[in-house]
């Protein structure tokens, strides 16, 4: 028997709710499991630590921001699972799981994990990507919107990302990486290959690699804010060009002179300045059998 920790958020949808306790009804069969609601932003993190010693299996229900939250109250030992319940949900799209109730236990209950390598911005843990600028715009909007959030989901993303498009800011960003200097408009800084959901930003990363990539977008307007959203659309990797830069670094830095919204793991974190670290922290995720995986 596994004890079992279920941080959820409080705030998902009554269909969510549905499949989130077919989930437990599966869990409870063999196992002893407790479930805890978040009540408000950061209490995630708070629960985790509270609660990891108590548990053999501490499993974050909700979207990537929830997921994010929970895995800065994590340590590296113990079995973290992923019950997909938010919006984009790209973690669950990085380790390929569904939102089907009877596989979603089978993977929690499998005691095959896989690494995901952490990295930092500003000192707070991320898994999958920061944002500065233009999606990061989006993502202060929509979240300062939660219950237009939850009625229409994904529209309500698209219909904030034409308007910001139509209200277009370019902002201006200085970064440093590498020892060198770079001016961009938009900064995506990414260990996930995923991105807004199934869509694909690159094939270069994923959560399980410890690889850091920086995606800078120059000469910025309109058209090319589209044209890229397209090509993410698409699922074609983004390549350098004349208006792309891509910096492979440990270590990234970005500041401006104005006030630029940032994203992480698709929750709005605040304004520039930010310092974003690849670390050697990571999370034991409980994955598919089917994947390169261990036995915890």
């Amino acid at each position: 028997m596994k004890k079992i920790c279920i941080i959820y958020n409080s705030k998902i949808s009554l269909f969510n709710k549905f499949l989130l306790n077919r989930i437990i009804k599966i869990l409870k069969k063999e196992n002893h499991v407790e479930t805890f609601a978040t009540e408000r932003i950061g209490h995630a993190t708070l629960l985790c630590k509270v609660h990891i010693k108590k548990f053999d299996i501490i499993v974050a229900a909700g979207g990537d921001g929830t997921i994010n939250e929970v895995i800065n109250g994590m340590d590296e030992k113990t079995s973290f699972g992923i019950i997909p319940l938010g919006t984009a949900n790209i973690g669950a799209y990085e380790a390929n799981i569904s939102k089907n109730p009877s596989k979603v236990a089978q993977i929690i209950l499998s005691g095959k994990i896989k690494k995901i390598h952490i990295q930092e911005v500003n000192n707070r843990k991320f898994f999958l990507m920061t944002g500065v600028g233009y999606d990061a715009s989006v993502v202060e909007v929509v979240q300062s919107n939660l219950l237009l959030k939850k009625i229409f989901g994904k529209l309500f993303f698209f219909i904030i990302s034409i308007a910001k498009l139509i209200y277009f800011k370019k902002y201006e960003l200085k970064i440093l990486a590498n020892n060198k200097v770079y001016l961009a408009n938009w900064a995506i800084i990414t260990n996930a290959k995923h991105y807004g959901g199934s869509f694909q930003l690159t094939k270069d990363t994923d959560i399980f690699e410890k690889k850091m990539i920086t995606y800078l977008f120059i000469n910025l307007s309109r058209f090319e804010v589209m044209k890229n959203l397209i090509k993410i659309l698409r699922k074609k990797k983004l390549e350098e060009n004349n208006k792309v830069i891509k910096i492979i670094s440990d270590d990234i830095f970005i500041n401006s002179k104005s006030k630029v919204p940032i994203q992480c793991d698709g929750e709005f974190l605040g304004y520039l300045p930010i310092q974003i670290k690849n670390t050697k922290k990571i999370v034991s995720l409980l994955v598919k059998e089917e994947l390169n995986v261990q036995t915890d």
